[in-house]
């Protein structure tokens, strides 16, 4: 076992983010990629310091909510995004954000979850939507994006954005857990692993029921995965990935 993560992250609505790391700036740009093959490059860490901007992203983890929009204060608005995507880096120059979340991308804008957000020039932050607790509504959080440099590790984080699914393990096939314990609206934070290929195993910690696996997936050193752990419209799980690369210099 890794790493044991049970603490809410999504469900309380507007928190004030925290930092997972205090060196998470990079030298670099870095290159995005996922597993459909889309690919963005993002500004160095250090050029965003310099012209005192915030770097920031939104991951959409509800499947019934296509071209999510999402606007900041003085009427900032980032990429509209689609379930499973990620939008490319934004640069936002303001660290107090009212983020505000409307699914009306297009239309009239109707916000249908706020969230207030504190952020760092020079990093880098991921916003992710996903249900609440009832199913009733929206809730986001952004999270800081520790990008490694370390360039013999694979840098790994998983979100559990499943509604309804109870603590889960993310485990190797025929290897071990990696991480243990993650509850529902929680993440398990970056952590080093050697690199490794293979299928990923999401599976109930009550019990060891597999849920849903991650075939054929490709944990390189030198890059930053992040995985989430969603449920379809039809109510099947399914789990999408994307990956952070530093430039080399």
């Amino acid at each position: 076992m890794i790493r044991t993560i049970r603490t809410p992250m999504f469900l309380l609505g507007a928190v004030l983010v925290t930092a997972c790391s205090t060196d998470s700036q990079t030298e670099e740009e870095v290159v995005t990629s996922m597993a459909d093959g889309t690919v963005a490059t993002s500004m160095s860490g250090d050029a965003a310091n310099e012209r005192g901007v915030a770097l920031v992203r939104v991951v959409n983890a509800v499947p019934d909510l296509q071209r999510l929009t999402i606007r900041g204060d003085n009427m900032l608005e980032l990429p509209a995004v689609d379930y499973k995507s990620v939008s490319p880096y934004q640069s936002i120059d303001q660290n107090w954000t009212r983020f505000e979340v409307s699914g009306a991308a297009g239309g009239a804008y109707a916000p249908i979850e706020t969230n207030r957000e504190m952020m760092s020039d020079g990093h880098r932050y991921t916003m992710f939507i996903v249900r609440d607790d009832d199913g009733a509504a929206l809730s986001s959080r952004i999270l800081r994006d520790d990008i490694s440099s370390d360039s013999s590790k694979a840098h790994v984080r998983v979100i559990h954005a499943a509604r309804g699914t109870d603590d889960i393990n993310v485990i190797a096939r025929g290897g071990e857990s990696f991480f243990d314990g993650i509850s529902y609206g929680s993440d398990a934070a970056y952590t080093d692993i050697d690199p490794w290929r293979g299928t990923l195993e999401f599976r109930a910690e009550d019990g060891n029921r597999q849920l849903v696996s991650l075939p054929e997936l490709d944990l390189q050193a030198g890059t930053s995965y992040t995985i989430v752990l969603a449920r379809k419209s039809a109510g099947t799980l399914e789990a999408f990935w994307f990956a952070d690369t530093p430039t080399p210099r």
